[in-house]
């Protein structure tokens, strides 16, 4: 029953991050434009940095559900295994999407970057709007 409404929670932070994630890419957007610099790598720069920063969250709470699951089945030292895998497959994998858009020549490399750097505020936004259950 615990493990619903931390799934519930999990899930209403995903949504917060994403729609924070999405009023900070409008704003990135609209500075762009006022400095006269929107341009189609600006758009899918920022839209990629946006989106994984995004999977990274859903990542990460995959694998935190994953761990406590080994956790709750009796094989905690699994579980911090996990996470520790998730943690660097989520590093590996946001690397390895960064470099791909700053090569490819597609992405503005700061306009990927910005939306990576504002989710750590987003994430303390999630906890300010967290439910307090007791």
């Amino acid at each position: 029953m615990n493990d619903m409404n931390d799934k519930q929670q999990t899930y209403r932070e995903l949504l917060i991050i994403a729609l924070g994630e999405l009023i900070c890419l409008g704003l990135l957007y609209v500075g762009f434009a006022l400095l006269g610099k929107l341009e189609g790598k600006v758009l899918l720069g920022g839209a990629v940095g946006a989106l994984t920063a995004i999977l990274n969250y859903f990542l990460m709470a995959v694998g935190v559900f994953a761990a406590a699951d080994r956790a709750r089945a009796g094989d905690p030292a699994k579980g911090k295994r996990i996470l520790n895998l998730s943690m660097l497959g989520r590093y590996l994998l946001m690397i390895v999407i960064l470099i791909i858009g700053a090569k490819s020549g597609y992405c503005d490399v700061i306009a990927m970057v910005i939306p990576l750097a504002l989710f750590r505020v987003l994430i303390y936004v999630g906890e300010f709007f967290r439910r307090k259950d007791g």
